[in-house]
């Protein structure tokens, strides 16, 4: 489906995208975050920039990895298989599909409009999670997916304005330095 070669280029850069991932994810630990998990972070901006550097699949691979990576060094908290899957898995591998999404041509630049679609379809996958999986943490007498949906806006639209802002910085400065092609 989506074209990879799994090369020695290639890992290394995706080596590379994973632990900026990481070290963003513990320097962005120091900010308050939600009471059952969820805070505004920039350490998104490594799997935008593997995705629309390397291409879709490798962006789907640097999620899944970031993940698994997530979980191994105790970074990620979790209430069983389906949270794994819908707050972790899910969530950060959708976010490889941004370069699919056509960019918008402006006069001074670019608008990505994959990283608002990736990030709109990451808040729904948390929003069935907290749905779901978080009910009982809603207000007595709330409906659980009221509840979700405003819970995880918080953190996403926060997330998704500064994740953007600093793509929108370091994405055409890195793409005239960086020259990866899958030949």
């Amino acid at each position: 489906m989506f074209k990879v070669k799994l090369n020695t280029k290639a890992i290394s850069y995706m080596a590379l995208f994973v632990a900026m991932h990481i070290v963003l994810e513990y320097i962005f630990k120091i900010i308050p975050g939600q009471p059952q998990g969820g805070n505004i972070t920039l350490a998104l901006l490594p799997i935008f920039l593997s995705a629309y550097l390397m291409g879709p699949g490798y962006g789907i691979i640097v999620g899944l990895v970031c993940s698994a990576v997530q979980f191994a060094l105790g970074l990620a908290v979790f209430y069983g298989p389906w949270s794994v899957l819908l707050d972790y898995v899910l969530p950060l591998a959708v976010l490889g599909l941004a370069p699919l999404f056509k960019s918008i041509k402006l006069k001074n630049g670019e608008l990505y409009t994959g990283i608002f679609v990736c990030m709109v379809l990451k808040y729904f996958i948390h929003v069935l999670s907290g749905a779901w999986l978080f009910g009982q943490y809603a207000p007595k007498g709330m409906n659980p997916w009221v509840y979700s949906l405003g819970y995880n806006a918080i953190y996403n639209v926060g997330t998704l304005i500064l994740t953007y802002v600093v793509f929108v910085i370091v994405y055409p400065r890195v793409k005239n330095s960086i020259k990866f092609t899958t030949k």
